[in-house]
């Protein structure tokens, strides 16, 4: 491999999808990055929408969420043809919605947020005039990257600490750029680059707000009447799956009695959801029984019919989400939140006050 100057590398830099990744709403990786990125505040200043085309802008993306997010635990083929069913949608409206400037500059955002896969799509093969050897060479190294990644994916899912993970990813994907980098002629550079449009700071993203699910009545409520999030606007919500049966799940047990105590006198409500993996764990009363003991003094819905694990599109016992003051969902942890020597509770404790320092301002992405 050739030695790549700074600037080069820059370029290419609106390739990495993940680099400067926080860890928001829905750290899988396998995520769809063009429907995460309309959800981004940076992506609404960047395109200087006028106060009614926020509105519009806002109330569509929320419409789409409520199709959005039952896919989330859907099998992979059919979760990836309905999510592009979803998208088209919302690019054909936004089409309409947007000037002309404005849908073009969404367009060069999107394809660095697509990173380096959308060198590979039809029109952009076309516009760059690959040799063969050279179009073998990028299938090579984008399909090895994906690979890696969803082997990451997996050990996310088996519940390794998540900042290493996200460290190996940013190295996984630098290296990607290196490797397509030395594939580009300088002509194709410069196609690239008339491709992405102006600069725009990546690191500016990471903060996406997704319209979280409203809450379904699927089963008994224990320590509350029967809520919803529309009802909890203004406050906090920290809601998690768990099972009572389930080890991951009653470790994090510690975690909701700190934050039961630490937040009572805030305007934070925790919510747990119970929903069934056994036939054990489906009796309200033996839920009921269980949640008493363990201490829990917070709303605890009882999803017997697991109609709530499908419209969060949830996968995995046990699973945290914080939804912020608008009702929009801000942060998401998968798994045991101290698994292995991981610092969840610390990491989603200081998102909890984050959240609680904003404003109780009305639903907006801004």
């Amino acid at each position: 491999m050739r030695c790549l100057g700074i600037a080069t590398l820059a370029l290419l830099a609106g390739l990495v999808t993940g680099v400067s990744r926080s860890a928001a709403a829905d750290p899988f990786w396998g995520a769809d990055p063009v429907w995460s990125l309309l959800h981004e505040p940076a992506v609404v200043q960047e395109l200087a929408l006028t106060p009614t085309q926020r509105e519009q802008f806002r109330g569509l993306l929320d419409e789409l969420d409520a199709k959005f997010f039952p896919l989330r635990n859907k099998p992979t083929d059919e979760a990836a043809n309905a999510a592009a069913e979803i998208l088209a949608d919302a690019t054909s409206r936004l089409e309409a919605l947007l000037s002309e400037p404005q849908f073009r500059r969404l367009t060069e955002l999107q394809t660095r947020q697509q990173g380096t896969t959308a060198l590979l799509q039809a029109g952009m093969m076309k516009r760059m005039n690959y040799k063969p050897q050279q179009k073998e060479r990028l299938e090579q190294v984008i399909s090895e990257t994906l690979a890696a990644t969803r082997d990451l994916e997996k050990r996310v899912g088996n519940g390794e600490p998540r900042e290493p993970l996200e460290r190996e990813y940013a190295e996984l994907k630098r290296d990607e750029l290196r490797k397509v980098a030395d594939v580009l002629t300088s002509a194709q550079r410069s196609i690239w680059k008339k491709t992405l449009g102006r600069d725009f700071d990546l690191t500016t993203l990471g903060r996406p707000a997704f319209n979280a699910p409203e809450l379904v009545e699927s089963g008994d409520w224990l320590n509350s009447a029967p809520l919803t999030i529309k009802a909890l606007a203004g406050k906090v919500v920290v809601v998690h799956f768990y099972a009572f049966g389930c080890s991951n799940c009653i470790n994090n047990y510690p975690v909701y009695l700190d934050w039961q105590e630490r937040f009572r006198d805030k305007d934070v409500v925790i919510l747990g959801i119970h929903t069934p993996e056994t036939t054990a764990e489906q009796e309200s009363a033996a839920v009921k029984a269980k949640a008493d003991r363990a201490g829990f003094q917070f709303p605890v819905l009882i999803d017997s019919t697991k109609a709530n694990w499908n419209a969060w599109g949830n996968s995995m016992w046990p699973s945290v989400y914080l939804v912020d003051k608008r009702g929009y969902l801000r942060h998401f942890w998968p798994g045991e939140l101290k698994w292995q020597g991981a610092t969840g509770d610390q990491w989603m404790r200081e998102r909890i006050e984050e959240l609680l320092a904003e404003p109780a301002a009305a639903r907006s992405n801004d």
